[in-house]
């Protein structure tokens, strides 16, 4: 819930002509307004929200915020005027969180912190009434966007924060003023703007220097680059350290962990105490995410046993490592959400431990890798042919020759590997190879891992897969859209 008095005073310089004082959410998106909402025009390079305000106030936004006049505007409708509507968001969000004071955990890390953060609030909702980022909003606009969905009803808020330039992480982290900072690794993800992993923790552990005095710090103790950074922190003194792992110096940690298609299992040990758990996600990396989750849950009263129980039924985000039985004989391991490094060598991981006779990769190019792209793409490569009996790149770029060139070079054969110019072409190639394992009826099928960057577009692979096809012939989308919302979506 949003009040004008807490936007009129954290933007002091705003010019109000009042009609309505209370509004549902913010929306910066015309087309997503609902009835009671509050629209921010913000500028862009293509579009600019003024031009759409009228639009929003016809779908029921009460009050809009921009910075000129609006000619015509319906009477009634609140019009706030400001010098820049980005910053008036994220001002009014502050306010708002100050205001309704809940108990903010905010996620960071190069890889897993959007499961991360599902999984801390699924735990959290077996007690309380929980507010959770949608998806990856994780940026300037995604963060202030979450906090201003509060209401007096939320007693907790799990925010995920991103960065991929420097300074991003310090922003956010102020804007949300956490009570808990949980952060799940240090990675490669975005390395060409920052420059080394050394950087990229320098800017990670920024979450923590904004957790309030006397809160909790929630860390991936097998990151040893992460917990060096974070004992760097002047106010580590004053914060509640938990580190989870799998490394026995850990506070909370995980032993004889076991990956199947149906989940993942295991033990987990704290405090003397053993206790089995079981996820219904399939991968060792998915066990750090599910510790964080355990350990924020118990900081805030909910035990281990009660944390694990409520795991059970969790449900992963679509498109990172998830597993489809497209057939008796075809599993699919989807993760084409979006790829780094390091998830790409989690999902290699998955993939290795599937009892499939035949092991395809379908893998596009990771990039803002800047100068360890060569590096990175090379030591995805050679994992590939570790676990996998094939692999298909797509794109032309030199990221997909150095993944084929470290394949071939540590044992993979050439004959198994396959350059594609597009997903389609990745398609028919991966169907031709899975088409040869149902000819011979493996007893163990075939397993394929589709993975690679957003901009990719590598879920039309999952999708041809699944009998659907994109009519479109896009190999970058301006709108950043998943092909399985796209209207050009239609059945094989």
């Amino acid at each position: 819930m949003i009040e004008l008095a807490d936007l009129v005073a954290a933007v002091p310089a705003a010019v109000s002509q009042q009609g309505h004082t209370l509004f549902t959410r913010a929306v910066i998106n015309s087309g997503g307004v609902r009835e009671g909402d509050l629209f921010f025009a913000l500028p862009g390079e293509t579009r600019d929200g003024h031009d759409y305000a009228h639009d929003a106030v016809r779908a029921g936004a009460r009050g809009v915020v921009v910075t000129r006049e609006i000619p015509g505007m319906t009477p009634g409708t609140t019009v706030v005027r400001v010098a820049d509507t980005v910053a008036a968001l994220q001002q009014v969000a502050a306010a708002t969180r100050r205001r309704l004071a809940p108990v903010v955990i905010a996620v960071t890390g190069s890889a897993g912190k959007t499961t991360t953060k599902d999984m801390i609030a699924h735990v959290l909702a077996a007690r309380f009434e929980v507010l959770r980022s949608q998806a990856s909003f994780n940026n300037h606009l995604g963060v202030p966007l979450t906090l201003l969905e509060m209401s007096s009803e939320h007693s907790h808020v799990v925010a995920e924060i991103g960065t991929n330039h420097p300074g991003e992480i310090d922003a956010l982290a102020r804007l949300a003023a956490p009570d808990v900072g949980v952060i799940t690794n240090v990675g490669s993800a975005h390395i060409g703007y920052f420059g080394s992993e050394d950087a990229i923790a320098a800017e990670k552990v920024d979450l923590l220097r904004h957790v309030r005095t006397g809160g909790l710090w929630v860390l991936n103790g097998d990151d040893a680059r992460l917990v060096a950074a974070a004992e760097q922190i002047p106010s580590r003194a004053q914060a509640r350290l938990v580190r989870v792992g799998f490394g026995v110096d850990n506070d909370i940690r995980a032993r004889d962990v076991r990956v199947e298609e149906t989940g993942t299992t295991g033990m987990i040990v704290a405090g003397g105490a053993e206790i089995r758990f079981s996820l219904p996600v399939s991968g060792r990396h998915f066990v750090y995410d599910a510790l964080l989750a355990v350990a924020v849950g118990t900081a805030h009263g909910i035990g281990i046993e009660a944390g694990v129980r409520a795991l059970r039924s969790f449900v992963g985000p679509r498109g990172r490592v998830t597993l489809v039985r497209v057939s008796p004989n075809l599993l699919i391991i989807d993760d084409s959400y979006n790829s780094s490094p390091d998830a790409a060598l989690a999902a290699l991981d998955v993939l290795g431990a599937m009892p499939a006779s035949e092991k395809i990769v379908v893998l596009g190019e990771m990039r803002e890798l800047g100068t360890a792209s060569a590096r990175l793409h090379d030591r995805v490569g050679t994992e590939v042919a570790a676990v996998a009996t094939a692999l298909v790149t797509v794109g032309d770029g030199d990221g997909c020759r150095h993944l084929r060139r470290a394949a071939q070079r540590a044992g993979l054969a050439a004959g198994r590997i396959w350059a594609a110019g597009s997903t389609g072409e990745a398609l028919t190639r991966a169907r031709t190879v899975t088409g040869a394992v149902d000819a011979g009826a493996s007893d163990t099928g075939c397993a394929v891992l589709i993975k690679g960057s957003r901009f990719t577009h590598m879920e039309r692979v999952q999708l041809g897969f699944a009998g659907r096809s994109v009519a479109c012939s896009l190999e970058v989308c301006r709108l950043y859209l998943h092909c399985s919302g796209c209207p050009k979506l239609a059945a094989s």
